[in-house]
C-alpha cells in the first residue's frame, strides 16, 4: 500500500480493504455498497457530533467536545433553517481533540443572505456534484463569495433564476431529493458506497467507520447524488440508461416451461446478477485509474489531505498507513 505522498496511486489504493455489496437500482442511479471491518482503524468523531458556526462571512467554526480527532467531510455544507448565510467547505479538515477550529477559506452559498450561523449541533449537508470540482478549485482562493459564480451556473442549468443562492435548488427540489433517502438504504457493515448513474461513476465515498457512514449517508445521497440526478434528468429525461439491464423472459407463444412466477423470479435473478457484474466491471475499470493526493494535515495518527486527478476531485485520510476515508466525485457529469 502506498503511504499517498505526492505520488500518483490508483483509486482502487484508497478501497483497500472493502468488499462490495449488492447494487442497488433506481432508475438512472445506481449505488454499489462498500463494506468494510473498521475494528482497527483509529477512532474518528462523527461530523454530526461538531458543534458548527460561523464567526465571519467565510470562516466555519468547528468545536469538538470529543477526546478523539473529528473528520470533516469534503465539500461539508451547512445549510441552517433560521435567518444566515449558509456556508460550504472546499475540502475535508481535522479538528482536534476537545478543541476548535475556524476555518478561514469556507465558502457562502446563500448569495444575499445576511446573518452568522449559531453555533450549535447542525444538520449536515453536501455539496451537488456539480458545484464540487469548483468548490476544490477554489480551496486556496480568496473571498467568501467566489463559489456563486457556480452556484448561479448551477441554479440556471435547472432552470432556476441564475442566482448564487444554493437553497433555491433545494426548496425547489425538495420533494424529488427526499426520494432518494427513501429508495436508497444502508446495509449491514457498509462503509461506504460507489454512485453511478447512467452507468458511470459520479462519486466514490469511503467512510473511517460504520457510524460515520451512516452519519454521512443521507447527505450525500440528498444533497450531493440526488441534486444531480435531478439535474441530470432535466437535461437528458430519456429511456432508463443501458446500464440497466432488460428482463429476459421466454418467448412470446406464451408456452414457456415451469411456473409463471419461478420464470419471473429466475429473470429478476439473471438481471440482478448482471446489473452486479456490470457495476463491479466500472469500478474496476475505475480503480485502475491514477490520482494525486497530496497530504496536508496530520494529528494523533491521522492523516487527512487532497486527491485530484482528471476524472475526480476530493479529499482522502489514512489512519497510520491504512486508508479509512475517500470522497471523489466525477469532474464534469451531464448537462
Amino acid at each position: 500500500m502506498n503511504t499517498l505522498t505526492h505520488a500518483p496511486l490508483p483509486i482502487g489504493d484508497l478501497l483497500a480493504g472493502c468488499t462490495l455489496g449488492r447494487v442497488q437500482s433506481v432508475g438512472r442511479m445506481q449505488v454499489l455498497p462498500l463494506l468494510g471491518d473498521t475494528c482497527d482503524a483509529p477512532a474518528v468523531t462523527l461530523p454530526t457530533d461538531l458543534w458548527i458556526g460561523t464567526s465571519g462571512y467565510g470562516t466555519l467554526t468547528f468545536v469538538n467536545h470529543t477526546p478523539n480527532v473529528a473528520l470533516v467531510p469534503c465539500h461539508l455544507a451547512v445549510i441552517v433553517e433560521h435567518s444566515a448565510q449558509d456556508h460550504a467547505m472546499p475540502r475535508a479538515a481535522l479538528v482536534e481533540p476537545s478543541d476548535r477550529l475556524a476555518f478561514d477559506a469556507a465558502m457562502c452559498v446563500q448569495q444575499t443572505q445576511s446573518g452568522l450561523i449559531t453555533e450549535a449541533a447542525q444538520p449536515l449537508a453536501v455539496l451537488p456534484l456539480a458545484l464540487r470540482a469548483a468548490a476544490s478549485a477554489s480551496a486556496d482562493a480568496d473571498g467568501y463569495s467566489r463559489l456563486w459564480p457556480a452556484v448561479q451556473r448551477f441554479n440556471a442549468s435547472s432552470g432556476l433564476a441564475e442566482t448564487g443562492n444554493l437553497v433555491l435548488f433545494l426548496k425547489h427540489f425538495a420533494v424529488e431529493l427526499e426520494r432518494f433517502v427513501a429508495e436508497f438504504e444502508c446495509v449491514e457493515d457498509q462503509v461506504g458506497a460507489v454512485v453511478l448513474l447512467d452507468g458511470e461513476i459520479a462519486g466514490i465515498e469511503r467512510a473511517p467507520s460504520r457510524a460515520y457512514w451512516s452519519a454521512m449517508w443521507e447527505p450525500l445521497i440528498r444533497f450531493c447524488y440526488g441534486a444531480e440526478a435531478v439535474r441530470y434528468g432535466l437535461h437528458d429525461p430519456g429511456d432508463p440508461p443501458p446500464s440497466r439491464t432488460v428482463l429476459n423472459l421466454p418467448g412470446g407463444d406464451g408456452a414457456a416451461a415451469g411456473d409463471p412466477y419461478d420464470v419471473l423470479a429466475e429473470a429478476l435473478r439473471a438481471a440482478d446478477a448482471e446489473e452486479q457484474r456490470r457495476a463491479e466491471r466500472t469500478l474496476d475499470d475505475a480503480g485502475a485509474h491514477p490520482v494525486a493526493p497530496a497530504p496536508e494535515h496530520t494529528h494523533a495518527g491521522v492523516t487527512v489531505g487532497r486527491v485530484e486527478s482528471e476524472r475526480f476531485v476530493g479529499a482522502y485520510a489514512m489512519g497510520g498507513d491504512r486508508p479509512v476515508y475517500a470522497s471523489l466525485t466525477a469532474r464534469s457529469f451531464g448537462g
